[in-house]
Protein backbone atom coordinates (compact mmCIF):
# COMPACT_ATOMS: atom_id res chain seq x y z
CA UNK A 1 0.00 0.00 0.00
CA UNK A 2 1.88 3.36 -0.85
CA UNK A 3 2.32 5.93 2.04
CA UNK A 4 0.33 9.03 1.61
CA UNK A 5 3.26 11.87 1.57
CA UNK A 6 2.35 15.65 2.30
CA UNK A 7 3.11 18.03 -0.98
CA UNK A 8 5.28 20.54 -0.46
CA UNK A 9 3.85 24.20 0.16
CA UNK A 10 4.62 26.24 -2.72
CA UNK A 11 5.18 30.00 -1.38
CA UNK A 12 3.94 33.09 -3.26
CA UNK A 13 2.97 36.51 -2.60
CA UNK A 14 -1.05 36.33 -1.37
CA UNK A 15 -2.91 37.87 -3.58
CA UNK A 16 -4.66 40.72 -0.98
CA UNK A 17 -0.88 41.98 -1.10
CA UNK A 18 -0.24 41.64 -4.67
CA UNK A 19 -4.12 44.10 -5.40
CA UNK A 20 -2.69 46.32 -2.76
CA UNK A 21 0.96 46.42 -3.28
CA UNK A 22 0.09 46.80 -7.18
CA UNK A 23 -2.52 49.49 -6.88
CA UNK A 24 -0.60 51.60 -4.54
CA UNK A 25 2.58 51.58 -6.27
CA UNK A 26 0.94 51.90 -9.87
CA UNK A 27 -1.28 55.10 -8.81
CA UNK A 28 1.41 56.95 -6.67
CA UNK A 29 3.78 56.41 -9.34
CA UNK A 30 1.44 57.72 -11.69
CA UNK A 31 0.22 60.85 -10.06
CA UNK A 32 3.46 62.00 -9.17
CA UNK A 33 5.57 61.58 -12.22
CA UNK A 34 2.32 61.82 -14.92
CA UNK A 35 3.17 58.69 -15.99
CA UNK A 36 5.69 55.92 -15.12
CA UNK A 37 5.95 53.87 -18.50
CA UNK A 38 9.29 56.37 -18.13
CA UNK A 39 10.28 55.50 -14.88
CA UNK A 40 10.40 51.83 -14.55
CA UNK A 41 13.43 52.08 -11.59
CA UNK A 42 11.31 53.51 -9.57
CA UNK A 43 8.31 52.05 -9.85
CA UNK A 44 10.64 48.79 -9.09
CA UNK A 45 11.85 50.64 -5.97
CA UNK A 46 8.92 51.41 -4.21
CA UNK A 47 7.53 47.88 -4.98
CA UNK A 48 10.41 46.83 -3.03
CA UNK A 49 9.69 49.29 -0.38
CA UNK A 50 5.76 48.42 -0.48
CA UNK A 51 6.72 44.37 -0.04
CA UNK A 52 8.98 45.28 2.89
CA UNK A 53 6.12 46.98 4.61
CA UNK A 54 4.52 42.92 4.37
CA UNK A 55 7.87 41.57 5.34
CA UNK A 56 8.62 40.33 2.04
CA UNK A 57 12.28 40.43 0.66
CA UNK A 58 12.60 41.42 -3.03
CA UNK A 59 15.13 43.08 -4.79
CA UNK A 60 15.48 45.97 -7.78
CA UNK A 61 17.16 43.92 -11.17
CA UNK A 62 18.45 45.25 -13.90
CA UNK A 63 19.18 43.52 -17.16
CA UNK A 64 17.82 42.75 -20.70
CA UNK A 65 14.27 42.49 -21.25
CA UNK A 66 11.53 42.48 -24.10
CA UNK A 67 7.85 42.29 -24.64
CA UNK A 68 5.51 41.67 -26.88
CA UNK A 69 3.21 44.06 -28.49
CA UNK A 70 -0.20 44.40 -30.73
CA UNK A 71 0.32 47.20 -33.48
CA UNK A 72 -2.30 49.18 -35.07
CA UNK A 73 -2.28 46.66 -37.74
CA UNK A 74 -2.75 44.02 -35.25
CA UNK A 75 0.92 42.32 -36.24
CA UNK A 76 3.01 41.52 -33.35
CA UNK A 77 6.32 42.47 -32.36
CA UNK A 78 8.88 42.34 -29.96
CA UNK A 79 9.36 46.02 -27.87
CA UNK A 80 11.50 46.31 -24.80
CA UNK A 81 15.08 47.34 -23.82
CA UNK A 82 17.90 45.35 -24.85
CA UNK A 83 21.73 45.96 -26.74
CA UNK A 84 22.63 49.14 -24.68
CA UNK A 85 19.87 49.75 -23.06
CA UNK A 86 18.86 48.69 -19.38
CA UNK A 87 15.10 47.72 -17.92
CA UNK A 88 14.28 47.16 -14.47
CA UNK A 89 11.98 44.76 -12.55
CA UNK A 90 11.45 43.41 -8.86
CA UNK A 91 12.58 39.54 -7.65
CA UNK A 92 10.68 38.46 -4.56
CA UNK A 93 11.95 35.81 -2.33
CA UNK A 94 9.58 33.51 -3.57
CA UNK A 95 11.47 33.95 -6.66
CA UNK A 96 8.50 36.09 -8.38
CA UNK A 97 9.15 37.93 -11.07
CA UNK A 98 7.52 41.51 -10.50
CA UNK A 99 6.73 44.09 -13.52
CA UNK A 100 4.21 47.14 -13.37
CA UNK A 101 5.19 48.47 -15.76
CA UNK A 102 5.13 46.01 -18.75
CA UNK A 103 0.97 47.14 -19.13
CA UNK A 104 1.80 50.53 -20.02
CA UNK A 105 4.95 50.11 -22.41
CA UNK A 106 2.48 50.93 -25.47
CA UNK A 107 2.38 54.17 -24.17
CA UNK A 108 5.71 54.93 -24.89
CA UNK A 109 7.13 55.79 -28.83
CA UNK A 110 9.59 53.05 -29.94
CA UNK A 111 12.61 54.82 -31.46
CA UNK A 112 12.80 51.67 -33.72
CA UNK A 113 9.20 52.09 -34.80
CA UNK A 114 8.81 56.10 -34.85
CA UNK A 115 6.08 55.71 -37.73
CA UNK A 116 4.00 53.15 -35.75
CA UNK A 117 2.04 52.81 -32.66
CA UNK A 118 1.30 49.95 -30.42
CA UNK A 119 -2.24 48.84 -29.45
CA UNK A 120 -1.79 46.35 -26.85
CA UNK A 121 0.78 45.42 -24.67
CA UNK A 122 1.30 42.44 -22.27
CA UNK A 123 -0.24 42.31 -18.59
CA UNK A 124 1.31 43.20 -15.86
CA UNK A 125 3.16 40.59 -14.31
CA UNK A 126 3.98 39.17 -10.59
CA UNK A 127 4.39 35.17 -10.78
CA UNK A 128 7.45 32.56 -10.80
CA UNK A 129 6.13 30.93 -13.85
CA UNK A 130 7.17 33.86 -16.81
CA UNK A 131 5.00 33.22 -20.34
CA UNK A 132 6.77 32.82 -23.62
CA UNK A 133 6.01 36.86 -24.99
CA UNK A 134 7.85 38.10 -22.14
CA UNK A 135 11.58 37.77 -21.72
CA UNK A 136 13.93 38.65 -18.75
CA UNK A 137 17.99 38.48 -18.50
CA UNK A 138 18.85 39.67 -15.52
CA UNK A 139 22.55 41.08 -15.23
CA UNK A 140 22.34 42.52 -11.43
CA UNK A 141 20.54 44.12 -8.34
CA UNK A 142 20.03 47.69 -9.33
CA UNK A 143 20.81 50.37 -6.95
CA UNK A 144 19.17 53.96 -7.08
CA UNK A 145 21.46 56.63 -7.65
CA UNK A 146 20.33 59.61 -8.36
CA UNK A 147 22.13 62.77 -8.48
CA UNK A 148 19.54 65.45 -9.77
CA UNK A 149 17.95 67.08 -6.63
CA UNK A 150 14.38 67.12 -8.43
CA UNK A 151 14.20 63.36 -9.30
CA UNK A 152 15.38 63.03 -5.75
CA UNK A 153 12.85 64.70 -4.11
CA UNK A 154 10.37 63.09 -6.39
CA UNK A 155 11.58 59.55 -5.53
CA UNK A 156 11.45 60.18 -1.39
CA UNK A 157 8.01 61.48 -2.05
CA UNK A 158 6.94 58.45 -4.22
CA UNK A 159 8.70 56.21 -1.35
CA UNK A 160 7.40 58.09 1.54
CA UNK A 161 3.60 57.91 -0.01
CA UNK A 162 3.61 54.45 -0.73
CA UNK A 163 5.14 53.24 2.77
CA UNK A 164 2.09 55.36 4.48
CA UNK A 165 -0.18 53.99 1.99
CA UNK A 166 0.48 50.52 2.51
CA UNK A 167 0.20 50.94 6.20
CA UNK A 168 -3.27 52.62 6.50
CA UNK A 169 -4.75 50.37 3.93
CA UNK A 170 -5.27 46.43 5.15
CA UNK A 171 -4.27 44.60 2.06
CA UNK A 172 -6.77 41.51 3.08
CA UNK A 173 -10.23 43.71 2.52
CA UNK A 174 -11.96 43.34 -0.90
CA UNK A 175 -9.33 42.55 -3.61
CA UNK A 176 -8.96 45.92 -5.85
CA UNK A 177 -6.59 45.82 -8.32
CA UNK A 178 -5.56 48.70 -10.93
CA UNK A 179 -7.52 48.42 -14.01
CA UNK A 180 -5.04 46.81 -16.09
CA UNK A 181 -4.52 43.32 -17.02
CA UNK A 182 -1.93 41.36 -14.41
CA UNK A 183 -0.74 37.73 -14.52
CA UNK A 184 -0.74 37.03 -10.91
CA UNK A 185 0.59 33.77 -9.43
CA UNK A 186 -1.05 30.03 -10.48
CA UNK A 187 -1.26 31.80 -14.10
CA UNK A 188 -4.72 33.57 -12.47
CA UNK A 189 -5.20 36.50 -15.60
CA UNK A 190 -7.08 39.05 -14.43
CA UNK A 191 -8.11 41.65 -17.20
CA UNK A 192 -9.33 45.31 -17.18
CA UNK A 193 -12.81 46.94 -17.76
CA UNK A 194 -11.70 47.08 -21.51
CA UNK A 195 -10.21 43.27 -22.19
CA UNK A 196 -7.16 44.69 -23.04
CA UNK A 197 -5.81 41.19 -22.42
CA UNK A 198 -8.17 39.50 -24.20
CA UNK A 199 -7.32 41.86 -27.88
CA UNK A 200 -3.69 41.26 -26.85
CA UNK A 201 -4.39 37.32 -26.37
CA UNK A 202 -6.63 37.19 -29.50
CA UNK A 203 -3.39 38.70 -31.91
CA UNK A 204 -0.86 36.24 -30.42
CA UNK A 205 -3.08 33.20 -31.42
CA UNK A 206 -3.79 34.54 -34.80
CA UNK A 207 -0.33 35.45 -35.71
CA UNK A 208 1.88 33.73 -33.29
CA UNK A 209 5.00 35.38 -31.43
CA UNK A 210 8.03 36.01 -33.73
CA UNK A 211 11.66 34.90 -32.74
CA UNK A 212 12.48 36.93 -29.82
CA UNK A 213 15.51 39.56 -29.28
CA UNK A 214 16.99 38.05 -26.35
Amino acid sequence: MPIATELPVVEQTSLPVIAQVSRVVTRIVDRITGDRSDYPLMVAAACVEALKCHGIQSRVMYGQAAWTEVMEDHSVVWSGCWGENIYFWVATQFGEVVDLNASVASRKQAHSRPYTKSLYSPPMLWSAEVPAFYRYCPEGVAELELTDEKDQRRFELVLAEVRDEVKRSKADEELEFPNEPILCPGRKLLDDSRQTFQYFDRALCVHGIPQAPL
